[in-house]
This record gives C-alpha cells, sequence and structure tokens, in this order.
C-alpha cells in the first residue's frame, strides 16, 4: 500500500472514531450549506422588510384618512374642535380689530368737521335779519318820509289805503328810517316803562287793516319774556293813550269813542253833556284776551293783546283787534 493511500485509511479511521466518541461533532461548513443558510436568512430579512414596509403603509394611510375626517368636521361644527376655535376667533379678532379701526377713522372725522363748522361760525357768524313782513304779511308797502311829531297822526289819517294790511316805513326830517321800536318812541317822545323796555325786541311793525273803506292803524311789538311784557303793558295803561295818539285816526268810525266833550244847543240854553267815561277792562275779542279802554258803549279808544307770548298788538279800535289777529292766525309765512 502507498504511503498515500495509507494516509488517507488513517485520517478515515480518526473519522470513524470520533463519530464514536460521546462528544458533538462540529457541523462541517461547505459552500452550498452556506450559501443555503445566507438565502434562507436574506428571505426572511425580505419577508420582514416587506411586511413592515406594508404596515407602515397601512398606518400612513389611516393616518392621513384620520386627519381628513377630522378636518372636515372641524369645519362643519368648530364648537366641537379646539383649533378650528381658534381659528375662528382669530378671525373674529381680526374682524373686531377692523371695525374698531373703522369707528376710530369716522369718530376723529366727525370731530374734525364740527370742529371746522364751529370755528367757521365764529370767524363767520350768521346775520340774523328780520324782515316786517315776518310779523304779519301784507298787501301793501307805503312809506312816510319826513314826517314830525305833529304831523304823524295826520299822515296816518290822510292815506288812501287799498283793502287788506299796510306795512308803513316811516323816516323823520333827516331821511332815516325808524329801524328799531325805540328809534319811533325817541321820535314820539315816549318813555316806556323800564319793565317793558328792557324786554322789548327790535322787531316790530307799524301799519295799518283796510276794508270797506274804513282803516284802523295799529303798532305790533315783540317781546323776549310774558310775564315781564304784561306787567309793563298795565303799568303803561296810564300814559298810553297820549304816547300813541296816532293810532286814532280823525275819521271816526261807528265803534270809535266819541268826543269826551260834545254840546247840544237850543234856541234858549246851552246844556254840556256829560263826557263818556272811559277804563281799561278784560275783554274777549275773538277768543283773545284783549286789555281795552272801553266806555259803556263798548266804543274804544285804546285796546291791546298779545297775539301770541312774544307779540302784542295795540290798535285804537275793536275792530282792528279781531281783523289783525285773524290775518296773524293765518299768516302762512315760516320764520
Amino acid at each position: 500500500m502507498d504511503p498515500e493511500k495509507k494516509e488517507e485509511v488513517n485520517k478515515f479511521g480518526k473519522v470513524i472514531d470520533l463519530l464514536h466518541n460521546k462528544t458533538k461533532l462540529p457541523s462541517l461548513r461547505t459552500y452550498q450549506g452556506d450559501m443555503a443558510e445566507f438565502i434562507k436568512n436574506k428571505d426572511e430579512s425580505i419577508v420582514s422588510i416587506v411586511v413592515k414596509e406594508k404596515e407602515k403603509e397601512e398606518r400612513e394611510k389611516e393616518k392621513r384618512q384620520t386627519e381628513q375626517i377630522k378636518e372636515k368636521k372641524e369645519v362643519e361644527n368648530p364648537v366641537m374642535f379646539p383649533k378650528s376655535k381658534e381659528k375662528s376667533k382669530y378671525s373674529g379678532l381680526q374682524i373686531n380689530f377692523t371695525i374698531i379701526i373703522l369707528s376710530l377713522f369716522l369718530i376723529i372725522s366727525a370731530g374734525t368737521v364740527i370742529f371746522y363748522i364751529i370755528k367757521t361760525l365764529k370767524i363767520s357768524p350768521v346775520v340774523e335779519v328780520t324782515l316786517e313782513q315776518d310779523i304779519l304779511p301784507y298787501n301793501n308797502l307805503v312809506t312816510l318820509a319826513n314826517v314830525t311829531k305833529t304831523n304823524f297822526g295826520s299822515e296816518l289819517s290822510g292815506l288812501h289805503l287799498e283793502n287788506g294790511v299796510s306795512a308803513f316805513q316811516i323816516s323823520g326830517t333827516d331821511g332815516e328810517l325808524f329801524k328799531k321800536p325805540e328809534d319811533l318812541f325817541d321820535f314820539l317822545g315816549v318813555s316806556l316803562p323800564s319793565i317793558l323796555e328792557r324786554t322789548l325786541k327790535d322787531e316790530y311793525l307799524v301799519g295799518a287793516i283796510s276794508q270797506n273803506e274804513k282803516t284802523f292803524p295799529f303798532i305790533i311789538l315783540t317781546v323776549n319774556d310774558f310775564g315781564r311784557a304784561f306787567s309793563g303793558m298795565l303799568e303803561w295803561e296810564n300814559n298810553m293813550i297820549e304816547d300813541l295818539a296816532f293810532l286814532n285816526p280823525k275819521t271816526q268810525s261807528v265803534d270809535s269813542p266819541i268826543d269826551l266833550k260834545q254840546t247840544a244847543s237850543t234856541t234858549e240854553t246851552t246844556i254840556p253833556l256829560k263826557p263818556e267815561i272811559f277804563a281799561w277792562k278784560d275783554i274777549i275779542i275773538k277768543n283773545k284776551d284783549t286789555r281795552g279802554l272801553i266806555n259803556s258803549k263798548n266804543q274804544a279808544k285804546m285796546a291791546y293783546t298779545f297775539l301770541d307770548k312774544n307779540t302784542i298788538l295795540i290798535t285804537g279800535d275793536l275792530t282792528a283787534i279781531g281783523e289783525v289777529s285773524s290775518v296773524y292766525a293765518s299768516r302762512s309765512i315760516v320764520r
């Protein structure tokens, strides 16, 4: 037996001896075994990876679906979801802030406009121009120029006026119009009671009302305070008939007062008649409370009434009280 075969037999014998030993033999590694083990391990890793990837995709898909459902519910019912509520609250704050800014802008603009209006009014105050027709509407405007205290009454009584109300523009010998009642009273030499003078306004009217060929002059005064004016008129009653004599025209009407002294003559004797007694009394003329200087026949020498709490009518005849009051009540002029 050659040495090589003998060596192989010895090796084989050793293998047999080892197999019979109780000691476990180590496994033999071969290329094929290693490949099989690698493939087995690799197959398990691939399957595990695939499974894990599938599970991950499923979880992500479920998460996206859950978020989509939640967002949809937040839009439909924002009260149930705090985040949506915060968004809504934030939007509400934005709207409120915008409203506040606009309100402040409007307030500032309005304040600026009001400031400039007030400033303009202070710089250029509005001058109120009062016209006679604001007191009483009239049909005719008559100018009486160069009148004197002596001929004033005769000038009035000598006028031939059309029916209706006539207003007079009066000027003295200097040609200046009597624009205020003080100017007229100074011209006539009238001293008003102080309480009446203090409440007297600048607006007044001297005029006459004519109808059926009868003319009744009158004067209208305006006052600030009814109580003071009424007290002043009561005080003025003592001198009113002398101060305003121009209101008694020369041509007497049926209702006008007769002369205080009249005489009746006979062939035998002359007997003077008793003068008519006139006294101030409260009377009613067309539902107007009137004070009249009247006699027992209800004939008046002077009478006055308040057309309203700030307007006084004075005339020499009771007929004029009723007629002028009717015109005043029906006036259509807006002050």
